[in-house]
């Protein structure tokens, strides 16, 4: 069972508003699809205090990893919000690997920035699309056997490196795991990761996506949670593992929106 909850601020229009004169109440909502089973709680805030005890009654063991608004101010009682960027991570790998398709350039440079070894079936997809492939890790061993079997049954050489310094000949960069240290990188670069850089980094950083919500899980989305947000939850939660064959329909840098069009076009006056 997946628990979501919000909080509905009920705001008195005057004085002697029978607002004033109702207590808090909580609603429960169930919602299923597939594998998913929701329990939507709503709780209808009238008076000043939550009573923290009574949506507690609802909430139980999932207190811990509660899909909630982010605005939304939770007990420090062990209650937390749950956070996923684990479909994030497919869909910068997704938006490589389309613009890449797009670009039908096979002298494009591609790195994959791995340092714990976690992603090595990625090059193998790369290499469909572009003939250079460079893996910046600290678990070399394991890139050198895939490296093996790329030779031998693709004929694709996959470089191999623990210096970050590789990264300076790459067109497109994909960096799953959140980047929390400066990268060297061409500035005309292009790099998808799964959240914002900690750090600054000196070319464009894609690591927002939105793509349109299958309509069966739109269907069990509580209003007051986002659809990229809920997203996560189902591929994380509830093993909606075909979520992460979605490619972005808009992707941001944070600032700037682009387009699959735009981002193609974007990457044509960067090379």
């Amino acid at each position: 069972m997946i628990t979501a909850l919000n909080i509905e601020e009920k705001k008195s229009r005057g004085v002697l508003s029978f607002l004033r004169l109702k207590t808090n109440k909580i609603r429960v909502e169930h919602l299923y699809c597939d594998k998913a089973a929701i329990k939507c709680i709503t709780y209808e805030k009238y008076r000043k205090t939550v009573d923290w005890n009574a949506i507690d009654r609802f909430v139980k063991s999932q207190r811990n990893h509660l899909l909630c608004p982010a605005d939304l101010e939770l007990s420090e009682k062990g209650y937390r919000r749950f956070e996923s960027f684990e479909l994030s991570k497919r869909m910068c790998e997704n938006a490589a690997l389309y613009l890449l398709s797009e670009a039908k350039d096979k002298d494009l440079t591609v790195s994959l920035i791995d340092p714990s070894g976690e992603y090595v079936p990625i090059p193998r997809d790369l290499f469909d699309f572009c003939g250079r492939v460079t893996v910046v890790t600290d678990c070399e061993d394991l890139y050198l056997d895939e490296a093996a079997r790329l030779l031998e049954e693709k004929g694709a050489v996959l470089c191999v490196s623990k210096s970050r310094d590789a990264l300076l000949d790459a067109d497109i960069i994909i960096a799953p795991d959140r980047i929390e240290e400066p990268l060297p990188v061409r500035p005309q670069a292009i790099l998808f990761t799964s959240q914002s850089p900690l750090v600054e980094i000196g070319c464009c950083v894609i690591y927002k996506y939105f793509f349109d919500l299958p309509q069966k899980y739109e269907s069990i989305r509580p209003v007051f949670l986002e659809p990229m947000y809920f997203a996560e939850a189902m591929y994380t939660l509830a093993n909606a593992h075909e979520l992460s064959d979605s490619v972005f329909r808009y992707c941001s840098d944070g600032v700037t929106v682009h387009t699959r069009k735009s981002l193609t076009e974007f990457l044509k006056t960067r090379i």
